[in-house]
């Protein structure tokens, strides 16, 4: 196994951001920046029921909340929201996320990297995944295969480039992914790009 300093681990929850955005990533993580909207208070608001740890069986189906992941061989750690275990199954990590049932792949990987994590653990193959959606209150469930395998770790390379780097990506605005964003006053996503195309861009600098 490979021996990483703790400057190297990267957080799992690092991974969803930075498939989402690279740079809300940067300023979350590398920056420190962060910032509630509505979005992210009413996500916090719903996610108070599994940020407690602790065990507990539901109709006999074994569960375990906060539950304490970490993977030596990629350098990962984190938190998962749930994590069922079927008496005759692998398994199954569950992340909740706020908004009503998607498919947003950066979110599947957050989950994949738990499934990394619990298959070294716990010397099992995980091939499920899942993502309970806090508003719709429906689960989807998707399969962890090699395409999101790599995916996944293909972030948490860049992911920890990044960080090691103090590398903060340039601003792309995106309607779909800037205009709900927390970060979105600090970003300035539409400024950035304009100076972009330009040519004449600079970074903002959140330090000075």
């Amino acid at each position: 196994m490979v021996e990483w300093s703790e400057s190297q681990i990267v957080p799992i929850s690092a991974i969803s951001h930075h498939l989402y955005c690279p740079r809300q990533n940067a300023l979350i993580h590398t920056e420190g920046v962060f910032s509630d909207n509505t979005l992210t208070i009413s996500g916090n608001i719903g996610h108070q029921f599994v940020d407690e740890e602790k065990s507990y069986l539901d109709h006999g189906l074994r569960k375990e909340t906060s539950y304490r992941v970490f993977s030596e061989e990629y350098g990962i750690s984190g938190i998962a929201d749930i994590i069922e275990f079927p008496p005759d199954a692998p398994p199954l990590p569950i992340d909740y996320k706020n908004g009503k049932i998607s498919s947003w792949e950066n979110q599947e990987s957050q989950v994949c990297a738990i499934a990394l994590c619990l298959e070294e653990m716990l010397e099992v193959k995980i091939t499920i995944g899942a993502i309970y959606h806090i508003q719709s209150k429906k689960r989807h469930e998707f399969t962890i295969d090699d395409s999101l395998r790599q995916k996944t770790i293909q972030a948490i390379q860049e992911i920890r480039n990044n960080l090691m780097n103090n590398i903060v990506p340039k601003a792309e605005y995106s309607k779909r992914k800037c205009d709900n964003c927390s970060l979105y006053s600090l970003c300035l996503p539409k400024l950035d790009s304009s100076k972009q195309n330009k040519n004449i861009f600079t970074p903002v600098d959140f330090n000075g």
